[in-house]
């Protein structure tokens, strides 16, 4: 292999570091994504553990108000994710969390390649993304109709 490598001129050599360092790297961007990925559950876990406590709190003669409210509020993890691998690049999921001003951005500039390459982590980030939006719906929810009033 050496010998092959030794007997190769300069423009052969320059093609395979280029190709080791391409390969190096989409391993770093991959492990990037993957730990990422992990955060996000870990968090959406947590989130949804969060929400559960706000609901389990609320008194029995508002619960069907909550749960009704909160159904009808609550964004799906799987429509945020498909939302993103279809429109990604033109800022498809961030209308649908409500971030408005950023899926502006990402449109106008989706011909850069740019917003494909943050959708590809909200991709990954997105349990944590759905989840925190949801627990802020959950929280909002406690706190206007069955947070104990003090008076």
């Amino acid at each position: 292999m050496y010998d092959y490598l030794k007997n190769l001129d300069l423009s052969d050599r320059g093609v395979i570091i280029l190709w080791g360092v391409s390969l190096l790297i989409l391993l770093i961007f991959l492990i990037i994504l993957a730990r990422r990925i992990s955060e996000s559950i870990l968090a959406s876990v947590e989130n949804n553990g969060r929400i559960n406590q706000y609901l389990a709190a609320v008194p029995a003669d508002r619960i069907g108000t909550i749960n009704a409210v909160y159904q009808n509020t609550r964004k799906h993890l799987s429509a945020a994710m498909i939302l993103c691998i279809i429109g990604g690049s033109f800022g498809f999921q961030r209308i649908y969390l409500g971030k408005k001003s950023s899926a502006i951005s990402m449109f106008l500039f989706f011909w850069t390649g740019i917003p494909s390459i943050i959708s590809l982590f909200d991709l990954a980030a997105m349990p944590k993304i759905v989840s925190e939006f949801n627990l802020g719906v959950a929280e909002s929810l406690y706190n206007q109709i069955a947070a104990p009033k003090l008076e």
